[in-house]
């Protein structure tokens, strides 16, 4: 079946309108993500639901303007979504791994493990997440690098994400001089780092004895705090918070 039929246009016709067909799609994509970040500063919408929604419009407008032009081309449309059904099979096996992208941030979405603005890893990359679109989710690691995943990755891999909770807890291990009471260390050290201002409410700092040997008594501290991306910080400022505390004692 030949589904191309005499064009209903000259070529610098089709020309011009396709230009015009392309600039007008644009505008409107552009358009409707400033009335969509229009309406989620006003709703309150999340991050991820808000880049979703502006890749949903584009994809429908760039299709629509694909349909237009193809069109303006002399192509028969009916004829033409009668041919792609017959080799439908074929195209859905070449392009499965975009399906299963496509699918996957669906669920994605659905499951809300995952979200703008959260820190993740999967496959030893670690990163936040800066955008989570339909086939794929953009990481900013610490380097600042960009690394783009394919949701696909996301849905058959295990991941862990840091800030899921507002509850984070830094570990540190220290050795404690033989000399110095393990009891004595425990109850002056919770007493002052409970006074840092990182330190989360309601939340009791504790010590654990890993083990003794000659060196010392190896133990293990922990803290929580709410605020992930200073946990770095916080744990330099527990160490030096115990540093002072072995020099006093």
């Amino acid at each position: 079946m030949n589904i191309f039929n005499v064009p209903q246009y000259p070529f610098l016709e089709f020309l011009l309108y396709t230009v015009i067909v392309l600039i007008v799609s644009t505008v409107l994509v552009r358009i409707l993500a400033f009335i969509i970040n229009k309406l989620a500063k006003k709703f309150n919408i999340e991050l991820t639901l808000n880049y979703l929604f502006k890749d949903l419009a584009k994809y429908v407008i760039y299709i629509f303007a694909f349909v237009i032009i193809l069109g303006m081309a002399g192509v028969d449309i009916n004829a033409l979504i009668v041919s792609l059904g017959v080799v439908g099979v074929t195209l859905g096996f070449a392009a499965k791994d975009i399906i299963s992208s496509f699918v996957s941030g669906i669920f994605l979405l659905a499951d809300k493990t995952v979200k703008v603005g959260e820190v993740i890893e999967v496959e030893d990359i670690k990163g936040e997440v800066k955008k989570l679109g339909f086939r794929t989710t953009t990481l900013v690691t610490s380097d600042n690098l960009i690394v783009t995943v394919p949701n696909t990755v996301l849905s058959q891999n295990p991941y862990t994400n840091y800030t899921y909770f507002d509850k984070h807890r830094i570990d540190l291990e220290v050795i404690l001089p033989l000399n110095v009471d393990i009891a004595d260390f425990e109850k002056s050290l919770v007493k002052r780092i409970s006074d840092l201002p990182w330190i989360l409410e309601n939340s009791n700092p504790q010590i654990n004895v890993i083990e003794m040997n000659e060196e010392g008594s190896k133990l293990k501290i922990s803290a929580c705090s709410d605020e992930y991306s200073k946990i770095e910080t916080c744990r330099l400022d527990l160490a030096n918070e115990v540093r002072k505390l072995i020099g006093e004692m």
